[in-house]
């Protein structure tokens, strides 16, 4: 069964802080978008996975972000596999349903992204501003 990888510049970071005594507003913020992004990941399928997302000071040049986005800055990556095979497939594109299911969807900014968000979403089309992408991995 294949693995998916999500790689964003949006602060997805797994904290586990619901409410203010269990962490600070950062916290529970960063939490909030790990939360987004997981109830759009289980529309339809129930995930596996064994490390929270991870976070990296890479360089742009190479990756699938938008052309506003350049030199290195925080990159969030989290692996995962579906509960059953195929299930993300739209047409002949094996994440096609992911990709538009996750698409546009709100997120919480200014946490501790190095990229300047203009519009709080998980931007996966604009040429300019697309700062989270979906590829198919290995295990």
């Amino acid at each position: 069964m294949e693995y998916i990888e999500i790689n964003t510049l949006i602060d997805i970071t797994k904290t586990k802080a619901l409410r203010p005594n269990q962490g600070t507003q950062l916290e529970i913020d960063q939490y909030k978008n790990f939360i987004t992004l997981m109830q759009c990941i289980e529309i339809r399928s129930i995930v596996e996975y064994n490390n929270a997302p991870v976070v990296e000071k890479l360089d742009l040049k190479s990756l699938d972000f938008g052309a506003a986005y350049k030199g290195k800055q925080n990159v969030w990556s989290f692996k995962f596999r579906p509960d059953r095979s195929g299930v993300y497939t739209l047409d002949d594109n094996i994440i096609g349903l992911l990709f538009n299911d996750l698409h546009q969807v709100p997120v919480v900014k200014n946490l501790t992204e190095t990229i300047n968000i203009d519009k709080a979403i998980f931007d996966l089309k604009d040429t300019q501003f697309k700062n989270t992408s979906i590829r198919v991995v290995e295990s």
